[in-house]
């Protein structure tokens, strides 16, 4: 991408030379209008060169943006699969996107076809915020990735699983409760809460920290992060036009980049902290871990390797298990509430569970979760009817590549449209109901993981906190069922329209509910 910038501004100056008096006759608008122009020739000439999938016909320059803005961006390319096939082309501008629709095509793309689609695309936007490269996420397919992976896995594994993360959870559940307990009886939306319940578990985890209700510190934090996702959306001019960032950036980018730039310095700080009260002897957090990672490496890996790997790169790592940690948990915790309280069958034999496993004297912890499968398979039919990213991180051609017979050209990207897979009639009955029986065996055991769901992803790019998620919200799930019973309001309907929808996620809307504590 930089050679790309690189070239952008060679040619831009280049033109200014061989226009000489003309210059000042040449505008902005008339030079956007001149490339888009060029670009639109080199669009068609290299869309006739490659035979890739089919899709809707794109509008010259503009390409398939209403389709790309669209609100049901998710449900609009799952019905143009059963037009196109499993796997369509659709056009941002003139940049082809592989969007794939089955499950088959996505195991072929994640797992059969090894690292040919491990890559990320090379984004403007996304090479700007991860620092050129280099958090987890969004990095590309090196060794240093791997390595990078490695040493963040290992810190995981170390840290945030058993004891620690039983306390973390039930240190900030512990509060969550008090607040649930004062809004006995009355309709209150409980998103704000969830967000302080699940921000409180992550710093705790990551920097041994907690954060009282009424913080002002954790009020500006989930304000700041919830306007970055909301002046995200689903991406900026500057990643067709890159030159855009360095003559004239827009103010939603500059906006973004601010509010970006505030949260990594709180992580930044806290890293700081840590490095020099570090202490190889007492490991108080998912931090510390981390750097303790990093020095084991250094004694028996590729030192060249190792150097690449500086403070940023921990900062980014950080921030990689800090927000995906806190913003798929938290909507994910949000949709849960609604759909319990919505359907009160299901509420009921879900705390039937939790009383013979665990009773009414102590919280549910993770050694609990073995004897407690009817939960498990309410939260994991929440991650499919609600699946808070439809599309995941898109992925890109490392090579040129076939797919189904068709060529994806190397870096094209590519998009898992995970929703598509969730709501799939060949292997969902009713994909609309809302069913948890559907994870267990005929004796009321979980079943293996039914083919189709996929909230964390697979293959080289599988989501790195996995286990650590899933564990988590199961406790936290039991937790709440086990304490109160969750309605929908008297006189009211749930409403399920969500907040955000499409590419930019899927989230709950300001939905209220009311809670009872349970005697």
């Amino acid at each position: 991408m930089e050679d790309i910038k690189n070239q952008l501004q060679d040619g831009v100056k280049n033109l200014k030379e061989m226009l000489g008096p003309l210059q000042k006759y040449v505008t902005p608008t008339s030079a956007l209008v001149g490339l888009g122009a060029g670009l639109t020739v080199y669009w068609l000439v290299k869309r006739n060169k490659y035979k890739l999938p089919p899709g809707p016909t794109p509008m010259p320059l503009l390409g398939n943006y209403s389709l790309l803005n669209a609100r049901d961006f998710q449900d609009q390319c799952m019905e143009l699969s059963k037009k196109y096939g499993p796997v369509i082309t659709i056009y941002m501008s003139t940049i082809p996107i592989v969007v794939v629709n089955t499950i088959e095509a996505a195991t072929e793309v994640l797992v059969k076809s090894k690292a040919d689609f491990a890559n990320r695309p090379e984004v403007t936007s996304a090479t700007f915020f991860s620092d050129g490269g280099k958090d987890i996420a969004m990095a590309q397919y090196t060794p240093t990735w791997k390595l990078h992976r490695k040493i963040a896995g290992s810190a995981l594994r170390t840290y945030l699983k058993g004891r620690k993360l039983e306390e973390a959870i039930h240190g900030s559940l512990t509060q969550l409760i008090e607040l649930f307990d004062e809004k006995q009886g009355e309709a209150f939306s409980p998103n704000t809460h969830v967000d302080h319940a699940m921000l409180n578990i992550i710093y705790a985890l990551c920097f041994s920290k907690v954060y009282k209700f009424n913080d002002p510190k954790f009020k500006n934090f989930m304000k700041v992060e919830s306007d970055l996702i909301e002046s995200f959306g689903s991406g900026f001019l500057e990643d067709l036009f890159p030159i855009l960032i360095k003559i004239w950036p827009s103010k939603r980018f500059l906006k973004c980049a601010d509010l970006a730039n505030q949260l990594f310095d709180v992580l930044l700080g806290e890293l700081k902290e840590h490095r020099n009260t570090f202490d190889e002897g007492n490991i108080r957090d998912f931090t510390d871990a981390l750097i303790l990672a990093k020095m084991e490496a250094e004694n028996d890996e590729d030192t060249e390797l190792l150097s690449q790997l500086t403070d940023v790169h921990l900062k980014q790592t950080l921030s990689d298990i800090f927000f995906a940690g806190l913003d798929t948990s938290r909507f994910t915790l949000q949709w849960f509430l609604l759909y319990v309280a919505a359907y009160p069958e299901i509420q009921k034999k879900a705390q039937k569970e939790i009383d013979n496993a665990v009773g009414r004297d102590r919280l549910p912890g993770l050694d609990d979760r073995p004897s407690m499968p009817y939960t498990e398979a309410v939260l994991h039919e929440v991650m499919r009817v609600a699946t808070v990213a439809p599309v995941g991180l898109p992925h890109a051609a490392r090579v040129d590549a076939k797919l189904y017979g068709f060529d994806v050209p190397k870096g094209t990207t590519i998009m898992i449209n995970q929703w598509a897979l969730h709501n799939d009639p060949r292997h969902w009955n009713e994909p609309a109901k809302f069913d948890p029986e559907r994870y267990l065996d005929s004796d009321g055991n979980l079943g293996p993981k039914p083919i189709s769901w996929l909230p964390f992803s697979a293959g080289r790019r599988v989501c790195l906190g996995e286990s650590v998620a899933k564990a988590e919200l199961h406790v936290m799930c039991a937790i709440l069922l086990q304490q109160y019973d969750i309605m929908i309001p008297p006189g009211e309907t749930a409403d399920f329209t969500p907040d955000v929808s499409g590419i930019a996620g899927y989230t709950a809307g300001s939905y209220k509910i009311v809670v009872k504590k349970r005697i």
